[in-house]
């Protein structure tokens, strides 16, 4: 799913080579935003503003198979352990998708940026412009439809204990409990769409697009924030002893888990994307300059790959030590 796991980590078990070579590239017929998704089998999922979510073969970059939505699929899908894939589309509905085949849709009462998550028990969490925060059963029964204070773009993030973490665009982070009760609404000092992080001791890393990034203890309690950049839409990755995360800044950024700077690599445009993790320590992560970049956990350049348009898609790492993002140039790009 989106940022790896359902506390979006973004960390991957994996290494990739640090100098991967371009394998194949997939175009559609619109741009992508949406940020792949990788099944066990090394295929990858992804969705495109053609309005359609596409899976193609890892290996081959052959389609598998499309589905059809009526508007475009701007967010990342999510991959069920049964292989159904959820994804949303700004025409209101949360698709259930089974070997390019409809199982079933949710409507919602607007349009969707946000990336499902999937729950240990199967549930599909999602957010929506129209001010709610939804359960969906794997069976496609709404669970839950919780009113909140805002639109939601972000991905919902779950803690261990089944507490649910989202944002809103009206400067919230919402702690849910698994009953579906809200518990509280913690206030930054923007809007939030990219997603909340939950460390292993169930603090809560919140960026915002005030330009800070947050963290709060699991109460909501304000443990610190970073000095602020532009903008923050970057969701951020969690290693063992640094933070990372992208800004519009045209720079990502590390700190260490108190919040303290610890380096900054400036790309050539601003940094939507979010970055992905590998298991050696490596940032992988897009820019709106175009390209895909590989850095050392010390912030030094490792390798960059120029696509043709902005990256604004957040890379995904597979069991193959693939890695795979979508361009604005409506390519798909899986290297290896």
């Amino acid at each position: 799913m989106f940022r790896h796991d359902p506390g979006h980590s973004a960390f991957s078990p994996v290494a990739p080579r640090h100098d991967p070579a371009l394998v194949w590239t997939f175009r559609t017929e619109g741009e992508v935003w949406s940020s792949p998704a990788i099944g066990p089998d090394s295929t990858v999922y992804f969705g495109s503003t053609d309005g359609r979510v596409y899976a193609v073969d890892g290996h081959t970059g052959k389609p598998r198979w499309t589905f059809q939505t009526f508007s475009g699929v701007w967010a990342g899908p999510a991959i069920g352990r049964d292989g159904t894939v959820y994804a949303t589309s700004i025409d209101h509905h949360l698709y259930a998708i089974r070997d390019g085949v409809l199982a079933w849709s949710v409507m919602t009462g607007n349009c969707s940026f946000s990336s499902p998550t999937i729950g240990p028990d199967g549930t599909i969490f999602l957010g929506s412009n129209d001010r709610k925060l939804y359960a969906v059963g794997a069976d496609g029964k709404v669970r839950m439809a919780l009113a909140t204070n805002g639109g939601i773009a972000s991905s919902p993030a779950l803690a261990p204990d089944g507490t649910l973490l989202v944002g809103t665009d009206r400067n919230r982070v919402l702690i849910v409990a698994p009953s579906g009760k809200l518990i509280r609404e913690v206030p930054v000092g923007g809007p939030v769409r990219g997603s909340v992080v939950v460390t292993a001791r169930g603090d809560l890393l919140v960026p915002s697009e005030d330009g800070a990034l947050y963290a709060f203890d699991p109460s909501g309690i304000p443990l610190w924030k970073t000095p602020r950049t532009i903008s923050i839409n970057s969701s951020p990755a969690l290693g063992q002893s640094l933070i990372f995360y992208g800004a519009t800044d045209r720079a990502v950024h590390s700190v260490d888990l108190q919040g303290r700077e610890r380096w900054v690599f400036k790309t050539g445009g601003p940094v939507t994307s979010s970055p992905a993790l590998s298991a050696d320590g490596t940032v992988w992560i897009g820019s709106e300059d175009g390209k895909l970049y590989a850095i050392g956990p010390d912030g030094t350049l490792v390798w960059s790959f120029a696509t043709q348009g902005a990256i604004n898609s957040s890379p995904a790492i597979g069991p193959l030590g693939e890695v795979a993002v979508g361009s604005r140039d409506g390519r798909v790009y899986l290297f290896r």
